[in-house]
């Protein structure tokens, strides 16, 4: 007779242990950089009362006459103009435990609050991402890449450009960019180049943590084959009500249960569609 084994997958099956670990395994999320990247001017002024706030901007006057010597000067005006920032924006993400869910399993609430966070900061980037519309007169601040998907120094310059044309502040421009793009950077010879790097080393670290021809750059995948370049200001968010999270007791309606709710109330305003430029 041949001998008889005992293994862990059949024999010996019922007694083999299962061992659940408390360490989570972190999913790998979308990089979340538009609600950092836009104007938060006035979020104190609707951080109390009130839903709307109305944003009233001054054009400056045409160019100065000159003025012949005892001739006299017509007085000028400008008309002021405003724009609406409407707090009209509720973003939500709830879950439920059982009661017996809570006794028998790992705790994992506060891991599972942080998810819900995460949900509705990632809305939010989406929705900024949907908001945002470039001027579409001329020149079109709605471009398409020299070649194919790529993003080559060319793509750059031309959205700087367009943004100088415009008049649009240097200073604290912004280039946000998908995946792809941001590592084509990375071919760019004269920005990996030593000769033009002020510190460090693209290529060693691959990462980019210097401008490039005035722009700040950083990616998402949120993006796909698109690019971003703007001013800060093109864009305000505000948010008037904070990340709540509350817990209810779901035992009134029968149920052995926590109903854990977050939330948040914001407004989103594009102001000025030339200070951006899309480039897909």
């Amino acid at each position: 007779m041949a001998d008889q084994i005992h293994t862990a997958g059949a024999e010996l099956g019922a007694i083999v242990p299962e061992l659940w670990s408390a360490n989570t395994y972190e999913v790998l999320k979308n990089k979340l950089m538009f609600n950092a990247s836009i104007d938060h001017s006035y979020e104190g002024v609707i951080s109390d009362l009130g839903d709307t706030v109305n944003i009233h901007s001054i054009p400056e006057f045409s160019e100065a006459n000159e003025l012949a010597e005892g001739a006299k000067a017509d007085a000028d005006s400008v008309t002021v103009t405003s724009q609406q920032l409407v707090i009209n924006k509720r973003v939500v993400k709830d879950f439920i435990l059982t009661k017996r869910a809570m006794i028998q399993s790992i705790d994992k609430m506060d891991k599972l609050r942080d998810h819900a966070a995460f949900s509705i900061m990632k809305k939010m980037d989406s929705t900024i991402i949907a908001t945002i519309v470039p001027s579409a007169s001329t020149p079109d601040h709605d471009i398409a890449f020299d070649s194919g998907t790529t993003l080559a120094l060319a793509d750059i310059l031309e959205a700087k450009e367009l943004l100088d044309v415009a008049n649009v502040d240097s200073e604290g421009r912004k280039m946000r960019v998908g995946t792809s793009q941001f590592n084509d950077v990375f071919n760019i010879t004269g920005y990996t180049s030593k000769d033009f790097v002020p510190a460090g080393s693209p290529l060693s670290s691959g990462m980019i943590d210097f401008p490039i021809a005035g722009f700040e750059l950083d990616f998402s995948n949120q993006l796909g084959n698109v690019a971003f370049a703007f001013h800060p200001s093109f864009l305000t968010l505000a948010v008037q009500e904070q990340m709540g999270v509350a817990a209810y007791d779901l035992g009134s309606e029968g149920k052995r249960a926590m109903r854990i709710n977050t939330d948040l109330l914001y407004g989103l305003k594009q102001l000025d569609d030339k200070r951006c430029v899309k480039i897909s």
